[in-house]
């Protein structure tokens, strides 16, 4: 009986301990944010919204200026220096890793999207596979932690316009703007065709790969808001079910776990003439660049399991494809839906190694 207590006692005391050093982490939230700096810890950027007594938080601005270092202690995180300010914060880096990726039969260039320091050292936000033949991004990779600490009208009020960076054609740039892609759809379809009813219509967004919601602070999130970064998508696709996907990511990893996400594009949208009725390979530039995907798709791996999402990336009430050129469906996990409807964009499930198979290596996590 004796031992019995004892052992009772013991772990009683174990958890009273384990709960005591977990209240004395300094909790981050919204408030703590500050678009001005980048929020550095233990030499990465901020994974976690605590930080662990005893470590400290750095607001780096640039080589130039001097950080600003916060430390935890006892659940109370140092209070921020007065007058402090950043008016000119690291920039982002695009960095050719000279190592070849290829997907869909299209070969590219792996590209980390990283803070460089001028002694050489390097924090990766992102890695991209991008395509200076095709100017398209054929995948990203990156890591969700569940949660950010961004206000949650970032994306109403703070969004920041897209930046060109790295190797892309500056005509990419302009192969999105309105007019462009009104003409564009013209020359291709016809000048009677519906699928882009005026250079007011933006029916055809830049569509995220690597999504700014999943990562943590204002930084990180300005940091997606890339060229490189984005894809021809149809708008109820990006606003409908492609964001259910999206939205089911962010909320998968627990407290101090992370999920692995894959984000990529597979084949060439077509679409059918107005007046031949043929169908036609959706390319925002000429020579067969910057091409609109049929397929956007997901690979997550979490908890050594990976799960599929797909979508056809064609927003019409009778897309001209349904049935799938990917992979065998299957059954989605528990807690995601989509819509039947069209203009939300096709979209389902996929058998994983069927998919790897169908797609190729670069989308094998697990």
């Amino acid at each position: 009986m004796g031992n019995k207590i004892l052992f009772h006692t013991l772990v009683l005391y174990v958890l009273i301990v384990s709960n005591v050093a977990w209240a004395q982490n300094c909790q981050l939230t919204e408030a703590n944010m500050r678009r001005d700096f980048i929020f550095i810890h233990n030499n990465d950027i901020l994974r976690t919204d605590y930080i662990p007594d005893g470590d400290t938080l750095t607001l780096y601005c640039n080589e130039r200026t001097q950080a600003v270092h916060l430390t935890c202690s006892r659940g109370v995180l140092q209070a921020m220096p007065a007058g402090a300010a950043c008016t000119d914060r690291l920039k982002l880096t695009v960095q050719a890793t000279k190592k070849p990726c290829s997907a869909s039969g299209v070969s590219g260039e792996l590209y980390d999207m990283v803070y460089k320091w001028s002694t050489g050292h390097t924090i990766t936000l992102y890695s991209i596979c991008y395509s200076t033949q095709r100017e398209t991004v054929l995948y990203s990779t990156h890591r969700t932690y569940g949660f950010n600490l961004a206000t949650p009208i970032y994306n109403q009020r703070l969004r920041p316009t897209f930046k060109q960076l790295g190797h892309m054609n500056g005509a990419r740039v302009k192969s999105f703007e309105a007019d462009d892609v009104y003409q564009r759809f013209n020359t291709l379809l016809g000048p009677q065709q519906t699928c882009i009813k005026s250079n007011r219509d933006f029916a055809l967004q830049r569509g995220h790969m690597a999504n700014s919601q999943d990562f943590l602070t204002y930084d990180q999130m300005d940091a997606t808001f890339l060229y490189m970064n984005v894809v021809p998508m149809a708008r109820g696709c990006n606003i409908r079910n492609w964001k259910h996907v999206e939205n089911w990511i962010h909320k998968l990893p627990s407290a101090t776990t992370y999920a692995t996400v894959l984000s990529g594009t597979h084949d060439v949208q077509y679409l059918q003439h107005s007046q031949t009725h043929r169908f036609v390979p959706i390319y925002l530039m000429a020579g067969e660049k910057n091409p609109m995907p049929m397929w956007l798709y997901k690979v997550v791996k979490y908890n050594n399991r990976c799960h599929v999402f797909v979508t056809l990336n064609d927003h019409s009430k009778n897309p001209a494809i349904r049935a799938t050129n990917i992979c065998q469906p299957t059954q989605c996990p528990q807690g995601i839906s989509f819509s039947s409807d069209p203009e939300a964009c096709i979209s389902f499930c996929c058998d994983y190694s069927d998919f790897v198979q169908q797609v190729g290596n670069h989308a094998k996590l697990c």
